[in-house]
C-alpha cells in the first residue's frame, strides 16, 4: 500500500496545483487592468493615429502596447480555459460506483483461480497515475501559458512607462 500513498500523493499535488493555477490568474487580469486604463488615460484626447509622416513615437509605443496586450489576454485566456475549449481533468467515479466495483470484485475473486485473481488496489493505481498524468500535462500547459502572458504584460508595463515618460516630459516642457 505504500505505492497507493505515493501515487495518491501526486494525483493530489495535481489537485493543488490546478487550484493554484486557477488563483494565479487574478493578478495579471489586475495588471491587465491597470495598464488598459493608464494607456487610455495616456491617448484621452489624442486624435486617432495621425497620418504616417507624421506619426509619433508615443502612437508606435501604444500600438506596440496593445499588440503585447493582445498577446497576453491570448494567453490568459488559454491558461483559464483553454481558448473556450475547457480542460478535461479526469476524476474518479462517484464513490458509490467505486464501492459496487469493488465489491464485484471480491466476488469475482472468489470464484476464479489465483492466477486470475484481480487487485482492486492495483486498479485504483492504475487509475491514480493515469489522471494525475493527465492532470500533470493539462497544469503544465497552463503554466506555460501564464508565464507567456506574464512575458507579454512586462513588455506591455515597460512600454506604458515609456510612454509615461514621455507625456511627463512633453507636460513640463518650458
Amino acid at each position: 500500500m505504500e505505492s497507493y500513498s505515493f501515487y495518491k500523493s501526486l494525483y493530489d499535488r495535481e489537485l493543488n496545483r490546478r487550484k493554484d493555477l486557477d488563483s494565479a490568474i487574478g493578478l495579471p487580469i489586475t495588471i491587465l487592468t491597470v495598464i488598459v486604463a493608464s494607456n487610455t488615460y495616456i491617448l484621452k484626447g489624442q486624435k486617432m493615429i495621425p497620418l504616417l509622416e507624421v506619426c509619433e513615437i508615443k502612437y508606435v509605443i501604444a500600438i506596440l502596447t496593445f499588440i503585447s496586450l493582445f498577446f497576453s489576454i491570448f494567453y490568459i485566456m488559454r491558461s483559464s480555459n483553454n481558448l473556450f475549449k475547457g480542460f478535461a481533468y479526469k476524476n474518479f467515479a462517484l464513490l458509490n460506483d467505486i464501492r459496487i466495483f469493488e465489491e464485484e470484485i471480491g466476488k469475482y475473486n472468489k470464484i476464479v483461480s489465483d492466477d486470475k485473481y484481480i487487485n482492486f488496489e492495483n486498479i485504483i493505481i492504475k487509475k491514480l497515475t493515469e489522471f494525475a498524468d493527465s492532470h500533470i500535462i493539462f497544469n503544465d500547459s497552463r503554466s506555460k501559458d501564464l508565464l507567456s502572458a506574464r512575458k507579454y504584460l512586462i513588455i506591455a508595463l515597460l512600454l506604458t512607462g515609456t510612454n509615461f515618460l514621455i507625456l511627463t516630459f512633453n507636460y513640463i516642457k518650458l
